[in-house]
């Protein structure tokens, strides 16, 4: 069929014990750098927060429409 789903084959169980080691690293350093940014705004009004969100989001975006346009010269 057209639609249908391709089933995907099972990893094999060093792939699977491979692929569990790297996602528990993973969530270890996402645990970890969020604990540090934790500690580091801690301290941080409300206002401050939020300020800070929408620096980073317009920085984001004036990054990602750079490279938007970038790419579409």
């Amino acid at each position: 069929m057209i639609f249908r789903k391709n089933n995907r084959n099972k990893l094999m169980p060093h792939q699977e014990e491979l692929a569990q080691r790297i996602a528990n690293r993973i969530i270890k350093s996402q645990h970890q750098l969020a604990t540090f940014l934790n500690a580091r705004t801690a301290h941080f009004s409300r206002t401050q927060k939020e300020a800070l969100l929408v620096a980073i989001s317009v920085a984001f975006g004036v990054a990602s429409l750079y490279l938007i346009f970038n790419a579409i010269k």
